[in-house]
This record gives C-alpha cells, structure tokens and sequence, in this order.
C-alpha cells in the first residue's frame, strides 16, 4: 500500500523506478483514469501535454488496474470497457487496453462506488471525521498518524 502527495501518476512511477525495475501495479478508479488519459488541463506544464504524460506513465513495467465508478446522474455503473472516452482520447485508450497497460477490475464492491476522492481529501482537510469510513482501516489510520493531506490542521466537526 502507498499513500501519496504525488499529483499526476507518471511523477509517482517516476519516483517508483528509482527503486525498483519490477512490475508496478496501479489500482485507480475510472474517474481518475480519464484525467489521466482524456483532460488536457492537467498537464500544460508538459510541452507533450496528455501524450507526453501517458509515455512517461507507460514507459516502464507500469499496468493500471481500473476500479469501475457509478455516474452520479444515471446511477449507473461504469467500467473502462463501457465508459465514453472523448475523441480522439478513446483511441489512446483502446491502445492501452490492447498492449496491456490498462485493465478492468472485474470484481468489486458496488457499495464503495460513489466514493469520490476529492470529496474525502476535502473531508480530511476540513476536519470531517466521515471520511474514516469511506477508506480501509489500514490508511484512516495512516493518515491520522502521520497527519497526512493536512489532516489534523482544522478544526474537528
């Protein structure tokens, strides 16, 4: 498990690489996947924009495994394979998915569906205690120790 400050993933799997030349595994969800892959805005600090940031994420022994979200309008369930990806980004994806780099999680939890990691990131930093349940033990715990993502710096509701 690792917890990180990083903002983009390529800068995580490039601090990852320093240490290791195995496989690197990454769990995300979709919504995460489509910055990642289809929002040009995230990256205008990279003369290669999207491009330049799906190499530098790929470019090594990285494979992303995608958890499926639930479209807060329809309610319905979305995975990779039947998420709308905007032109021309769903050719980058299909690519990845055929070489490998992505895939479907198949077996998940519908009830963790509707957690929205910028809505517990602002929970943790505002106090909310709420947000202990909406992530493992493990990592409330963690967070709490370490004070991470500014947690413990406003005050408690």
């Amino acid at each position: 498990m690792l917890i990180s400050r990083f903002e983009q993933h390529y800068q995580m799997v490039d601090y990852l690489t320093a240490y290791t030349g195995a496989l690197i595994g990454i769990a995300a969800g979709l919504p995460t996947v489509r910055q990642q892959v289809a929002d040009e805005h995230y990256y205008t600090d990279l003369p290669g924009g999207v491009l330049e940031s799906v190499g530098r994420l790929f470019k090594r022994s990285v494979k992303m495994y995608v958890y499926p979200t639930r479209d807060p309008v329809s309610g319905r369930i979305q995975t990779l394979d039947d998420a709308v990806t905007p032109a021309p980004w769903h050719h980058l994806r299909n690519l990845l998915r055929e070489i490998g780099r992505i895939e479907p999680i198949r077996a998940f939890d519908e009830s963790l569906l509707s957690i929205r990691t910028p809505e517990v990131l602002a929970q943790i930093k505002s106090g909310d205690t709420s947000w202990e349940t909406k992530v493992p033990p493990a990592v409330a715990a963690m967070i709490k120790a370490k004070g991470l993502f500014q947690h413990g710096s406003a005050p408690k509701r």
